[in-house]
């Protein structure tokens, strides 16, 4: 083998070691706020079918974890990003739902959550985390505990269900790595929020 055909493969070795290295969890100063943040790299999607509008058309959900340090104070949120890749303009349709009360399944069990704001700022997070490209729809942020948060990674892939006036929105499992939130988990100190989970 050539040394160029040797240095090509050493290279691409290299790069695959870096990419397959990619944290799952950021961790950071907040430059805005002052405190630390840290949040999953990317988050976990979730997708209603909307067939009626379009074939293969979908809203989507993403499902966000972040934890606000202050000073040793740790809150932790879940962050639901509603975004959609359907025109609903040019359908005539209305706009997919912004999350307001949600379902989820913790623990075998469904809980619902109420947002505590519907943007990041209020809560000490000086950026937007977890918006996509285009398609943004709005978003809501939940205070959860960390046995919510534990009982979430055990079983990350349930459906979501928005709750709005009696009509219930599911949004299934589309993809994400489970294992990045499993990790968030572990490093939540163990004697952090420890209150129970909400029944």
């Amino acid at each position: 083998m050539s040394c160029a055909r040797k240095l090509c493969c050493a290279a691409a070795l290299l790069l695959g070691g870096c990419a397959a290295e990619q944290p799952r969890v950021h961790e950071y100063l907040d430059p805005q706020t002052a405190v630390t943040i840290r949040t999953l790299a990317a988050p976990l999607m979730f997708a209603h079918e909307a067939p009626e509008l379009a074939a293969n058309a979908r809203d989507y959900l993403s499902l966000g974890v972040v934890e606000v340090d202050n000073m040793g104070a740790r809150r932790h949120y879940l962050a639901l990003v509603s975004w959609s890749t359907i025109n609903r303009a040019h359908l005539g349709a209305a706009s997919a739902p912004v999350p307001e009360r949600i379902e989820l399944t913790l623990g075998g069990q469904p809980r619902e959550l109420a947002p505590v704001s519907h943007e990041p700022r209020s809560l000490g997070i000086g950026g937007t985390p977890f918006r996509p490209a285009s398609g943004y729809v709005g978003e809501a942020w939940y205070a959860v505990t960390p046995a919510e948060l534990r009982a979430l990674a055990a079983a990350p892939s349930g459906p979501i269900v928005l709750l709005a006036d009696g009509v219930r929105v599911t949004y299934g499992w589309w993809r994400g790595d489970e294992a990045a939130l499993r990790e968030f988990v572990r490093d939540i100190p163990g004697n952090a929020g420890t209150g129970p989970v909400r029944r």
